[in-house]
């Protein structure tokens, strides 16, 4: 796609453009090539530490020909000391279309079928959400890479993600 950042600006601001909503997902997926830059090197679970910043999280749940299912979330421990995905998002990486979909985020209800309004808001919520944290995340200095991976501490923590 060649439009100038100002062409892509309006369109994603047009909140009920399905036009829009693509570029969102065109954008979401250069911003996590930032935050993942070699993804095919990271397997199974990956931690970020970054100073000053939550350790984030990322879980590989299913890698295919065109796309990939990742988990991403801070955990946090709630009042009784339970650890607590916040914000738990699953997003999907279509490759080919070099596109990164928020398929599914903890706090965010689920619509019925058949309000097609209703569905394209919702999906532009959980998607700006998606590109925001991401913004967040990097500008914090969170960077995965195969050094990522620390399997004892990303296991104890993530179990609750695979469970999901």
């Amino acid at each position: 796609m060649t439009c100038t950042k100002s062409e892509l600006l309006k369109r994603v601001l047009n909140r009920r453009s399905f036009a829009g909503l693509m570029d969102l997902y065109e954008i979401n997926y250069r911003l996590l090539q930032r935050l993942v830059p070699t993804p095919d090197e990271l397997h199974g679970r990956a931690v970020s530490r970054a100073s000053g910043s939550p350790d984030l999280y990322l879980l590989v749940e299913e890698r295919c020909r065109f796309t990939t299912m990742l988990h991403l979330t801070y955990f946090f421990a709630d009042a009784q000391g339970a650890c607590v995905a916040d914000p738990d998002l699953q997003i999907r990486l279509y490759h080919d279309a070099r596109q990164a979909e928020a398929v599914a985020c903890r706090r965010v209800g689920q619509w019925g079928e058949g309000d097609y309004d209703a569905l394209l808001a919702h999906k532009w919520d959980r998607n700006l959400f998606l590109e925001k944290w991401l913004r967040y995340t990097l500008g914090l200095g969170h960077y995965f890479d195969r050094g990522s991976t620390d399997g004892a501490a990303a296991s104890a923590t993530t179990e609750s993600l695979a469970a999901s």
